[in-house]
């Protein structure tokens, strides 16, 4: 359905509803006929914000998405309220009500977005919070206003709207002020127009509340103003469409010091639980399921932080330990385990194979291809190499284009054998660049060693036999015997091609 169908449904619904208030009223089916078609207007309204979601991005796509829950939150409601047009249950007239006072909530959370980031993803943390502190609100209405002065009637009591209705002028302001603030062309229009609407809603809310509507039933004139405030939304969404792809900010955010903001959080559970206290001297049932609610919430928040500490902590030790390029271990880790495995090849008189490798005439990628196409080559290279050797060997890029092997229990026969592996799977292979077909060789160098104190000489030996390997040609392994402490000979043949 186009934006102009949706336009004209909605307009045609609000004509239909002023003409059956103007006709039955209260009298018939004119309430329940009055009831449903708002309920119409609503699933219109949230359909409208559906398809305004797929025409955004970035924080105005997020606040559309809230837009959607808060108006679903507003149908459930609805549809309660042609329920109890049938059938008059005060239950679901109290879940009628609160509903209706409380649907703007998740719009509310708007207030968390960052216009200048791109993706402004609500924080779950946040969203957390939020439904921790609409808890408290719960509780407090419950506890000072519900079961001390309105029984189990399904209505507000009048002295409960005052505070509701700054709370609500306090979300409105909000949107306009950050309607204000923002650089966003998007953001600035589309926050300035819920926030006006929003204004709006809140003045017919104190109309109906503080003015000729206190007397107003369902089917009479009032419900007009009503279907105009799911209306005008609606045409907001209709017509909605972003002008500007979101900017994209590189920069890290600031590092804030937000402990002392993580112990009112701590607080919101323990006024929910002293509240419910009196509340379950008369409603223990309503009492126990405000606890529960804020018991799920605070060990979701518990269970969340938790999951983000760890995720750091991997993050923080693999930053750490691996190249940023080709993920491998970087020098300092493959060197702290060069020095292990000698400790234990001391302690369980077992050698330790040793192998350098170097990617031969990687310069001419780099002149001929640029650095990109080497950075290509590099990742490629460290691949093939991760895949020939066993799983409990470790590849650490030594520095530029030199790979450091460890492969513990290997002789120096064993050791050269590997080697060979590693130089004839990367020489017969075709790697593709810039358009055209690469054709790269290794040169290794490979020596063991058994002793822990000798880990600078041996990879000093390791380094001289590489040397040796690209002197004598390239594309070939040469072991330096001199470091071969175990009592197999070296292989005689040159591995070269």
């Amino acid at each position: 359905m186009s934006s102009k169908s949706i336009a004209v449904t909605a307009v045609s619904l609000w004509l239909v509803h002023i003409g059956i208030v103007a006709s039955l009223g209260t009298t018939g089916r004119g309430p329940i006929l009055s009831d449903v078609l708002q309920l119409c207007l609503g699933c219109v309204l949230v359909y409208a914000i559906h398809e305004a979601i797929r025409r955004s991005e970035g924080v105005t796509r997020s606040l559309w998405r809230l837009a959607e829950i808060a108006y679903s939150a507003w149908i459930v409601g609805q549809a309660l309220s042609v329920y109890n047009d049938w059938a008059v249950s005060q239950p679901v007239a109290w879940a009628d009500n609160l509903l209706f006072s409380f649907w703007f909530v998740p719009l509310a959370m708007a207030m968390f977005l960052d216009p200048e980031r791109a993706s402004s993803e609500i924080d779950a943390l946040r969203v957390l919070d939020f439904v921790q502190a609409v808890l408290v609100c719960l509780a407090a209405y419950l506890y000072f206003f519900y079961l001390p002065r309105a029984g189990f009637s399904g209505e507000l009591v009048h002295e409960v709207w005052t505070p509701y209705f700054v709370g609500y002028a306090l979300v409105a302001v909000a949107f306009l002020l950050r309607a204000v603030v923002t650089r966003s062309r998007d953001a600035r229009a589309l926050f300035g127009r819920w926030g006006i609407f929003l204004a709006l809603s809140g003045g017919i809310d104190a109309f109906y509340y503080y003015g000729p509507g206190r007397n107003q039933t369902t089917g009479q004139w009032f419900d007009i103003l009503w279907s105009l405030l799911i209306l005008v939304p609606t045409l907001i969404a209709v017509t909605w469409k972003q002008s500007e792809a979101p900017e994209v900010d590189f920069e890290a955010p600031p590092r804030e010091n937000r402990v002392y903001t993580e112990i009112f959080f701590l607080i919101y559970p323990m006024l929910v639980l002293l509240m419910s206290l009196r509340i379950a001297r008369e409603r223990l049932g309503l009492a126990a399921t405000v606890v529960f609610l804020s018991f799920v919430c605070s060990s979701a928040r518990l269970l969340v932080t938790q999951h983000r500490l760890v995720l750091t902590q991997e993050a923080l030790r693999r930053e750490a330990s691996r190249d940023g390029l080709t993920s491998l271990w970087n020098r300092k880790a493959i060197l702290g385990i060069l020095d292990r495995e000698l400790q234990r090849s001391e302690r369980d008189r077992q050698p330790v194979g040793v192998i350098m490798v170097d990617i031969d005439h990687f310069k001419q990628i780099n002149d001929s291809h640029g650095h990109v196409a080497g950075d290509s080559v590099l990742r490629i290279i460290a691949t093939g190499i991760a895949a020939v050797v066993r799983p409990y060997d470790s590849v650490g890029r030594y520095g530029g284009e030199e790979f450091l092997i460890v492969a513990p229990g290997c002789g120096m026969v064993e050791t050269c054998e590997l080697a060979e592996r590693i130089r004839a799977h990367v020489a017969g292979c075709e790697i593709v660049i810039a358009g055209g077909k690469v054709q790269l060789t290794l040169s290794l160098g490979v020596t063991t060693g058994e002793v822990a104190a000798d880990s600078e000489k041996v990879l000093q030996a390791a380094d001289s036999a590489l040397y040796q390997a690209k002197n004598e040609g390239r594309n070939r392994i040469s072991p330096n015997i001199s470091r071969a402490t175990h009592t197999q000979s070296a292989p005689k043949s040159d591995f070269w091609l």
